[in-house]
């Protein structure tokens, strides 16, 4: 389950240029986070942007992740995998537009930094709309883990308050897998991820 929540400075707001890039790094702090995603607990975390005016192509979208505060000896593992779906207001909607191949992600255990973790959909067009960026082990769970152990981690987060284009999602996903994207409504946050999305014309 989603277990907490920490706050650092208000992000920037999207600009007005046809071109843009959501960036929440420029105002994290670097250690700030939400946790645990990954087994036992959330399946899917993600965040909301809006796309407004024109047609864009979304080129890459980052995260910042780390080891969570429990998590058990080597070897550690969980497989992940990039989306990007069309949002209805309370979840996912329609067909994915992008999935990314499946990532092994595997930190060492006195690894303490983030790690930037980006994926490229590759002028993947938008019309004007929100949409949610999201990682999942939802159709990879049964490889999440290690002997004993399951395997969790934090997320960089940032206050939601300058940011009205969207903000920070999650589903725990138990006993309904990827179907429940599009079935059941996300659990809303009042902040951001830390996150990049560049979008061009």
């Amino acid at each position: 389950m989603h277990k907490s929540w920490a706050l650092c400075l208000p992000l920037f707001a999207l600009g007005s240029d046809p071109a843009f890039a959501v960036n929440t790094l420029k105002d994290w702090d670097g250690q700030q986070f939400v946790e645990q995603f990954g087994c036992p607990d959330t399946q899917t975390y993600g965040q909301v942007i809006s796309v407004r005016r024109t047609v864009h192509h979304l080129n890459k979208f980052a995260f910042e992740l780390a080891n969570g505060e429990l998590f058990g000896p080597d070897p550690r593992s969980m497989v992940v995998r990039g989306e990007v779906y069309a949002w209805d207001g309370s979840k996912a909607a329609g067909p994915a537009l992008y999935e990314s191949n499946p990532r092994t992600i595997s930190y060492p255990y006195d690894d303490l930094n983030f790690h930037k973790e980006t994926f490229r959909p590759s002028m993947l067009s938008l019309l004007p709309g929100k949409y949610i960026v999201f990682l999942s082990i939802a159709k990879d769970y049964q490889q999440c883990g290690s002997p004993a152990f399951g395997y969790e981690l934090k997320w960089g987060a940032v206050d939601g308050s300058a940011y009205n284009g969207g903000s920070f999602y999650y589903q725990n996903d138990t006993g309904y897998g990827a179907s429940a994207w599009t079935t059941f409504p996300w659990a809303a946050t009042h902040g951001d991820l830390a996150f990049t999305a560049d979008l061009t014309p």
